[in-house]
């Protein structure tokens, strides 16, 4: 057996332990206090992404202690739970917390991984630069400058745990650079196991680090070996660990793949890269907000403009350190090559390294990390050429053209990458530079200690280390003292502190909560979210769906098995916003603390008395306006309505809309699937094509294809006359270029679902007429009429070809004996609207208008409509065989002649 004694005496092993001292006591530092509260704070800034970090590495292991998939969130979007694909990539994220999370609580299990981040991802440094420079306090500097970056300590900021937990790929550096030295089959397997690990710590860490760090390695190697690169079965493999990694990391992020392949996973590509990118003179200042240089004036006037507040260092801290740039420049233009592994090499091994492919790939990390147009002092660079207005684009415009790479808006994360390839070249420099100062070896420890904190005092970016007071509130624990295992409901849900807050504060209790954003909001959680907490939500005004009462609230709360409604005391806004009508509708409050007030939900709650619920996605609509009588409701050009219903059942979607702009078409999804499309005229009442409303969540799109343009604010100035001008003399009230302008695109009112059986007699139609034209529906403004008088007929038709100026539509009312007392004969849509207008699919409704004769005798008249071409005048044939339907006409009603 191995003597444990011997194994510290071993020099590489006393070294790395050395190293790890200094990086330990480092963290301490840096992250003071921290370390020494770690189950009573959060490292970072309070209710942060770290509260959510923290969230899930509870979760994650009790989903593996139960044996279910890491996408199984069955404990958010409460009643429905929510599948999430993304989580599987972060499968060995998860395992490594396991062994934390079964001994510590959630708080501390989260800062010992930060702690131990920063710890590990120097000592994986230091082995990668030891190995390279052959110089052990060098390789100590070199570990420091990438494992404490400043663009690394504000990840901490933001409690990004995942993209702290960059240990793994130093290493795989390491050994891919020793199996393109000596290739062996074990060290082949060795960097496909720690390929396949490393690709499932965070997705983006393969591109942002394993591909970066592969091409700049591979490709220096090939082009200093040539020919002799493809000898010694190296390329054999390299592809071997390439199968493994794969064979490793496919099945974890095929959902992932999938989803993107198939369109599902669109919710990840979000806007806002510029805003992530990197300043470029953030690569200048350090952090405004530093306790010594910020105190003395020693930070630029322009930082401000970089970092306007402490929130901005989570994303935007870039700068690198004088000393470390110092050091990696003495390292690119005094190293000299130095061997691969000794003084005796074959041919084949007798190739020398070079600083320079580190130089390319920090570098090029730096310019990527610009992201896709050039942003200084907080704007994008912009020019004229011929008078075309452009921005200077960059490189990473074109990269992120990559497979996946579109799903990551935060190329200012590849700071950290290039902060690796600093961090080697600055061992390179101090390797060439120590024995010039220091003789002794003791001497040159204590050189390198203090170039060390010089690098931990510039990157710092705050001292003391932000950290969120991580103790469960009272509210919260005498929640977790109840019996039930009903639903938390948090509010305001939106603001994503708290959502984080509630995340962890599910730590404590195990119950379910309403909503629950992870990593990104899920399609699916919106309107199970949006539902549940408009219930406790007082309504403004009125609205075009049916409303509930208070007491229906209550009674939809109980059936969502909600228990406890929790109001954060965030903002003191919120508390004079939601908690009056809160306890109109739960009474008065249980408990309360300084950030949380908490009312239960009455068990003694009967069931809701209506089979449906109605609620208005928030966004795409403006809030509900009175128009007279009516409430009205306008939409952008994207708007969805959810409809939970309790009950399976047929029937349609019947709503009245209206539009300013001239014939749009108006789309109607049913979830992801095209359900119907209509032309919008005049005020119009349409019934949707019939479908089966499930029993649970429906969710309906209003779409417009054609797209939202801005129109004055005021909706007395979309008609042609404007109004007289102010008596002041200021500008005109519908002056464009003073009057607000909004994005508005059909008005709805009066809109529900209606069951087969309570449709009207003419609504919910579907008639085929020569596979030209289908009767979709039809309405009388009334059924008796005397001589004389006008009856008007609204008919909505969907055009199934292209129509042309040859059909006419007919609609004729005959006396009883057969004789043709009135008609109407005109193109489908009168001079309304152009046939070539009419895309087919597209429903459309319009009045038709009959003149009663005045010597009509009083009587009963019947009411057929059809279609016939001119000037053939041959009718299309009826193919659907419904009540009233002859060979090529409908009858759509009667009609009673009084006398």
């Amino acid at each position: 057996m191995t003597n444990p004694q011997s194994q510290i005496s071993n020099p590489k092993i006393r070294s790395s332990l050395v190293a790890l001292l200094v990086y330990t006591l480092a963290a301490l530092v840096v992250f003071y206090p921290v370390p020494f509260r770690l189950n009573s704070v959060l490292a970072g800034f309070t209710a942060r992404d770290g509260w959510e970090h923290t969230w899930w590495l509870w979760f994650a292991r009790r989903l593996l202690l139960e044996g279910r998939g890491l996408d199984d969130l069955y404990l958010i979007n409460h009643p429905a739970g929510l599948q999430h694909p993304y989580q599987w990539s972060l499968a060995c994220f998860s395992l490594i917390a396991l062994p934390l999370a079964s001994l510590f609580s959630p708080a501390a299990t989260f800062n010992l991984m930060v702690l131990g981040s920063f710890v590990l991802c120097g000592l994986a440094t230091y082995q990668l630069c030891r190995y390279l420079t052959h110089n052990h306090w060098a390789a100590i500097v070199g570990g420091a400058i990438f494992a404490f970056s400043s663009n690394r300590l504000g990840h901490a900021l933001g409690g990004w745990l995942p993209q702290m937990t960059a240990y793994l790929y130093p290493w795989y550096a390491l050994l891919l650079i020793r199996t393109l030295r000596r290739p062996t089959l074990r060290r082949s397997i060795g960097l496909g196991i720690l390929a396949g690990i490393g690709a499932l710590v965070w997705p983006m860490h393969i591109l942002y680090f394993m591909l970066p760090l592969t091409l700049v390695i591979v490709g220096a190697d090939l082009v200093r070996r040539r020919r002799t690169f493809f000898q010694d079965h190296r390329v054999h493999y390299l592809g071997l660990a390439f199968a493994i990694s794969l064979t490793i990391a496919l099945p974890f992020l095929l959902p992932l793949i999938l989803g993107r392949l198939q369109g599902s996973s669109s919710y990840l590509s979000t806007s806002g890269i510029v805003g992530h990118s990197t300043d470029l003179l953030a690569f200048f200042t350090p952090s405004p907000y530093h306790p010594v240089l910020a105190p003395l004036g020693l930070v630029p006037a322009f930082a401000r403009r970089v970092l306007p507040n402490q929130e901005a260092l989570r994303a935007s801290l870039a700068y690198p350190g004088l000393v470390a740039v110092l050091l990696a420049l003495w390292g690119v233009l005094r190293t000299r090559p130095r061997s691969f592994d000794g003084p005796v090499l074959s041919k084949v091994e007798g190739l020398r390294t070079s600083p320079w492919s580190w130089a390319v790939l920090a570098a090029g990390a730096a310019l990527l990390a610009l992201g896709p147009i050039l942003v200084v002092g907080g704007k994008a660079v912009e020019y004229a050429v011929d008078g075309y207005q452009s921005h200077v684009l960059l490189p990473y415009a074109l990269v992120r053209k990559l497979p996946l790479l579109d799903l990551g808006r935060t190329p200012g994360r590849l700071n950290a990458t290039g902060m690796l390839g600093l961090g080697v070249l600055a061992a390179y420099g101090l390797a060439d530079f120590l024995p010039r100062l220091a003789a002794s070896r003791w001497r040159a420890g204590l050189l390198a200690l203090a170039v060390v904190a010089l690098i931990l005092f510039e990157c710092l970016p705050l001292w003391p280390f932000p950290a969120g007071d991580a103790t469960i509130p009272p509210v919260i624990q005498y929640i977790a003292g109840q019996p039930g295992d009903g639903a938390l409901l948090h509010l305001p849900m939106s603001r994503r502190r708290v959502n984080n807050r509630a995340l962890y504060f599910q730590t404590a209790t195990g119950r379910p909560i309403v909503g629950g954003e992870v990593l990104r909001m899920l399609p699916e959680t919106l309107p199970w979210w949006e539902t549940i907490e408009g219930l406790v939500v007082a309504d403004p005004a009125p609205d075009v769906v049916p409303r509930p009462t208070v007491a229906q609230r209550r009674a939809w709360l109980r059936h969502f098995d909600v228990d406890w409604v929790l109001l954060h005391r965030l903002e003191a806004a919120d508390e004079t916003r939601y908690r009056p009508f809160i306890e109109e509708l739960l009474g008065p409050a249980v408990v309360e603390d300084e950030t949380l007030i908490a009312f239960p939900v009455p068990e003694d709650t009967s069931a809701p008395t209506e089979p449906r619920l109605y609620t208005f996605s928030r966004q795409g609509w403006h809030p509900p306006e009175r128009d007279g009588n009516l409430w009205r409701r306008w939409m952008y050009n994207d708007g969805q309505l959810y409809v939970y219903s309790t009950r399976e059942e047929t029937g349609s979607l019947r709503f009245t809309v209206d539009s300013h702009l001239e014939f749009p078409v108006l789309e109607v999804y049913l979830g992801e699937q095209l359900w119907d499309s209509f032309v919008v005229g005049e005020r119009t009442t349409y019934t949707t094509c019939p479908f089966t409303l499930t029993q649970g969540m429906n969710v309906f799109r209003f779409h417009a294809p054609g797209g939202c343009p801005d129109v004055l604010d005021d909706p007395r100035c979309w008609s042609d006359a404007l109004l007289a001008p102010p008596a002041d003399g200021g500008p005109l009230p519908c002056d464009p270029e003073a009057a607000p302008t909004t994005c508005r695109t059909f008005v709805f009112d009066d809109t529900s679902f209606v069951p087969q059986g309570d449709l009207l007699p003419g609504a919910g139609l579907d008639i085929n007429l020569g596979n030209q034209m289908r009767l979709r529906g039809w309405e009388l403004d009334t059924t008796t009429l005397r001589p004389g008088e006008t009856l008007t007929v609204s008919l909505v038709w969907e055009a199934t070809a292209e129509l042309s100026e040859q059909y006419v539509v007919f609609v004729h009312l005959l006396s009883p004996d057969g004789t043709l007392a009135a008609q109407h004969d005109a193109p489908p849509v009168g001079q309304l609207l152009p046939p070539s207008a009419w895309p087919p699919g597209a429903t459309f409704g319009y009045p038709v208008t009959l003149e009663l004769p005045a010597d009509l005798p009083a009587g009963d008249y019947r009411l057929l409509t059809g279609v016939y071409l001119w000037p053939s005048l041959e009718r299309l044939p009826v193919l659907t065989d419904v009540p009233g339907a002859e060979v090529n006409a409908v009858e759509i009603g009667n009609v009673r002649v009084a006398p």
